[in-house]
């Protein structure tokens, strides 16, 4: 019986790509290199860990040059990029829903943790959580220690938490960490049709609902 579901953030609980398109491409012109034209790739920087985007979007590989990648990219987020965002429609509704039925929720995501809880204090929703998770300032916990870090936190066991996210990165970390999966289509990875090999698809947030 699932006791509790957990939100990816970027593609699954906020529309988060405005500001981080807007960090990427500003982060890269800023280093003396070209921003990158092809939308469909540039939508790729949403998901895997920091350093790991600007490889896939940018090609780079060079390890110095990808820390001041991060340096760059989270002053100029923190500054600009974070306030470009917005809840999903219908997602406040979901999670409400969820609570009124006593179910706990919570945030895993490879966002850096301190700006998470800043865009949520910001919109006024961090009272929508029971628990928040994600990376640390050098990018080393994985979406699986979020997921086991939020299960702990929650006292629960893995077979009553469901993790609900939109990328490939969410639903090998909720394989890993022997949680329930939904994939999201309405994000930046899983499309409406998508068939996955762990867990159920999910076309809109009050799908989620269906599951519980």
């Amino acid at each position: 019986m699932i006791k509790a579901v957990l939100f990816d953030l970027d593609g699954t609980l906020m529309d988060t790509s405005e500001g981080i398109f807007h960090t990427s491409q500003y982060t890269v012109s800023m280093l003396g290199y070209s921003p990158c034209e092809d939308m469909k790739r540039l939508r790729r920087f949403v998901g895997p860990p920091l350093k790991e985007c600007f490889r896939i979007v940018y090609g780079f590989e060079d390890d110095e040059l990808l820390e001041k990648c991060v340096e760059v990219y989270r002053k100029e987020y923190e500054k600009t990029g974070m306030h470009l965002c917005h809840l999903y429609d219908g997602i406040e509704d979901v999670i409400l829903r969820l609570r009124s039925q006593n179910l706990k929720t919570g945030v895993c995501t490879l966002k850096y943790e301190k700006l998470s809880k800043m865009i949520f204090e910001e919109k006024g929703i961090s009272a929508l959580f029971d628990t928040v998770h994600g990376t640390d300032n050098r990018g080393k916990i994985t979406k699986t220690d979020c997921i086991l870090l939020s299960v702990a936190d929650l006292g629960l066991e893995k077979d009553e938490v469901l993790m609900v996210g939109d990328t490939v990165n969410d639903l090998e970390g909720a394989r890993n960490a022997g949680v329930s999966f939904a994939a999201a289509t309405w994000g930046f990875g899983f499309e409406p049709g998508d068939s996955v090999d762990y867990g159920v698809t999910v076309d809109c947030p009050h799908d989620i609902l269906k599951l519980i």
